[in-house]
């Protein structure tokens, strides 16, 4: 009997129209393909957010795989979100499951199962230098839609491995894709969105498990004058405006205290910055040695347009970014991303501004 040398490529399905499409795709470039979808409800259980892409595994004709991953998606994204409010920093989930989750837990699976590659309907791009010997992750052609600043944390390893049907297509081309060929989709939430909070209102989430959190306190400016109350430090982020409820403004938090629930705020032009610590740094398009010092662009956020700065190494993990010209409301828990041109040179959790 002959095997089939055909290559066999494990795609991350949502049941969205870029998942489907990056799927459509990967069949017609001639690769095997068997999906797989994350499920988050409880052990024993399935959600009824995976038949979408049951059914749509089930038009395109290719195995489908529910992978139950409550107890790692609790270990690796609602423990730390809860506990960096906690601290007074600002969570980026959807980065720490790329990198965790969809790119962990999802990747084993499906190299367990045989596959070759792993793919999923993120906009972004991989190419391979030569010259450096690494892999580059590129932002998608689509600037409305480049999703590189929530995978910059992928390393070398997991680079290898992975397929971005999508990274060089534009929104607009996959929609009429699916369109040609009679699909319709429900209009979703897009992928940053906090998925394990439907409605959006993350102090409710977080009041629920640390109700110790919700204690009055003071909202003071830089100086320390006191300007009114609020009911929890935790519940501001720094740049906030609107929520305050306090006069004399416009005022925008600068700093939430937990250490004694003191929320600081200031003016405007308080939230610039010129040089920012970060932490926990993965090398992209480059391996960097501490004592290196490189020019690049970069995005303290996503949806901001990246700004000149060098990049410092302090050692193999951290970092310091000077910025050229300040930038505004860099916010510790968020992740800064390095761009050399197109490709992600490095990232790093914001530790100190």
């Amino acid at each position: 009997m002959m095997m089939s040398s055909k290559k066999i490529v494990g795609i991350g399905l949502s049941g969205g129209i870029d998942s489907f499409v990056a799927a459509r795709l990967l069949l017609d470039r001639g690769y095997e393909v068997r999906a797989f979808t994350l499920d988050f409800a409880g052990e024993g259980e399935v959600s009824e957010a995976v038949a979408p892409a049951q059914a749509i595994a089930k038009a395109l004709g290719i195995s489908h795989t529910v992978l139950q991953a409550n107890a790692e998606f609790e270990k690796w994204i609602i423990e730390p979100f809860v506990e960096d409010y906690a601290c007074g920093r600002t969570p980026s989930p959807c980065v720490r499951c790329n990198e965790k989750v969809k790119f962990g837990i999802m990747s084993h699976a499906a190299s367990a199962a045989g596959c070759d590659f792993i793919a999923t309907g993120h906009y972004a791009d991989i190419q391979w230098n030569a010259e450096s010997g690494r892999y580059e992750l590129i932002r998608g052609i689509d600037p409305m839609k480049d999703q590189s600043y929530f995978l910059a944390r992928l390393t070398q390893k997991q680079l290898s491995n992975v397929l971005f049907p999508l990274g060089k297509k534009l929104k607009s081309e996959i929609q009429k894709y699916a369109e040609s060929l009679n699909v319709v989709f429900k209009k979703q939430k897009e992928s940053q969105d906090l998925c394990f909070i439907p409605d959006g209102h993350f102090a409710n989430f977080i009041e629920e498990r640390r109700p110790d959190l919700c204690v009055e306190g003071w909202i003071v400016d830089s100086c320390g004058k006191k300007l009114g109350k609020h009911t929890g430090a935790f519940q501001y982020t720094r740049g906030q405006r609107r929520g305050l409820g306090l006069g004399g403004g416009p005022w925008f938090v600068l700093e939430s205290r937990l250490n004694d629930n003191t929320v600081v705020v200031g003016r405007n032009e308080d939230l610039m910055s010129s040089k920012i610590y970060i932490r926990d740094v993965v090398c992209g398009a480059r391996q960097l040695c501490p004592g290196t010092k490189i020019d690049c662009q970069v995005q303290v956020r996503y949806r901001m347009k990246e700004v000149p700065a060098v990049l410092e190494m302090q050692d193999d993990k951290n970092a310091i970014l000077h910025f050229c010209s300040p930038v505004m409301a860099a916010t510790l828990g968020q992740q800064a991303v390095c761009y050399l041109e197109k490709a992600v040179l490095a990232s790093g959790w914001i530790e100190k501004i």
